[in-house]
């Protein structure tokens, strides 16, 4: 029984009854607020175009954010990682002319690189001088969003823009339609492609026993010969390179464009999200569809319920600390046992 409160399905239920707890307190049944809920994210092809195109902009980040956590490292700045990557997909696609297929994939990779090489910032400082990543990754969000918004408003800015973003990128290069008629693509594919890939990894690779082994026993790791700082520095750059790549799928697979205002917060929403997962890529997949419903219908739980949508925010800033608490109580459990 303690297993199955402290695991992914607990934790399914822990949400549910938070937000139960945060409609009650707005004034509004949670029967109704869950109706509402339900339509406005699975009412029709719309609908569920838009929770999907959620969800794969969730998963990208939080598969990033859970690969650091299993090798006992904090990142926070999922978000800055996934605007870097899509800063470079954005302006490279505005100048390529190439065969779309090539335009795509190098856009992708371009993603990675970006984000990869904003989380190795955060890796070198951890691995050279001991920094706390969380710091460093959380304040090169800022430092992120505040490059990505000199470059667009400056050299890298779109000749017919009106807002902080650059050029549009031909039709050619727009990654293809999953579901006609919404702005789903083939990226949620790819998010799905990179879960199996990394649970693959952590459960059958030497790679990702090493990595398991520096988050759950750092000292025994180091004993062993298990090079903590090299790790380090591959386990940030990776997450941050998963990140990336969501960031390129936003703006080749639904804005065709890069924009500063493309993620509504994807990068810290994500550690709720991976928290949710247990930090289980595939179960991962399964939160991460679960927050899409939360932020494509949160717009008809305000509208048909009456339910404030900073109440959805509330939600998953309880989550966080609830989860985080419940691992915590669950480790301690498990050592007592």
């Amino acid at each position: 029984m303690r297993r199955w409160l402290t695991g992914p399905v607990g934790a399914m239920v822990l949400v549910l009854a938070l937000m139960s707890l945060a409609m009650i307190v707005a004034g509004t049944s949670p029967v109704d607020g869950f109706r509402a809920l339900i339509v406005g994210a699975l009412g029709g092809r719309n609908e569920i175009g838009e929770t999907l195109v959620a969800t794969s902009a969730l998963l990208f980040p939080s598969l990033g954010v859970a690969l650091a956590f299993r090798a006992g490292l904090f990142n926070i700045g999922a978000e800055g990682q996934l605007l870097i990557g899509a800063l470079l997909a954005g302006a490279a696609g505005a100048q390529m002319h190439n065969a779309p297929w090539i335009a795509i994939v190098t856009m992708l990779v371009l993603g990675a690189i970006g984000g990869g090489v904003w989380g190795a910032i955060a890796g070198f400082m951890r691995a050279r001088f001991g920094a706390s990543e969380i710091i460093s990754t959380l304040m090169l969000n800022f430092v992120a969003a505040d490059f990505a918004l000199a470059l667009v408003n400056g050299p890298l800015k779109g000749p017919l823009a009106t807002g902080a973003e650059t050029a549009w990128l031909v039709p050619q290069y727009w990654m293809p339609t999953l579901l006609p008629q919404t702005r789903l693509s083939i990226g949620i594919l790819i998010a799905i492609a990179i879960a199996i890939v990394l649970q693959w990894v952590l459960s059958r690779t030497v790679f990702g026993f090493e990595l398991r082994a520096c988050g759950d026993a750092p000292e025994a790791a180091r004993r062993s010969g298990i090079n903590i700082g090299r790790l380090t520095w591959i386990a940030l750059s990776l997450s941050g390179a998963i990140a990336g790549v969501g960031g390129a799928t936003i703006v080749a697979g639904e804005l065709h464009r890069f924009n500063t205002q493309l993620s509504p917060g994807y990068g810290f929403t994500a550690i709720a999200v991976a928290l949710v997962g247990d930090l289980q890529p595939l179960w991962i997949c399964v939160a991460a569809f679960g927050f899409g419903i939360l932020e494509s219908g949160g717009l008809a739980m305000q509208a048909a319920a009456q339910v404030p949508k900073d109440a959805i925010h509330v939600i998953e800033g309880l989550i966080i600390l609830v989860l985080a608490a419940r691992r915590y109580v669950a480790t301690r459990a498990e050592g007592t046992v």
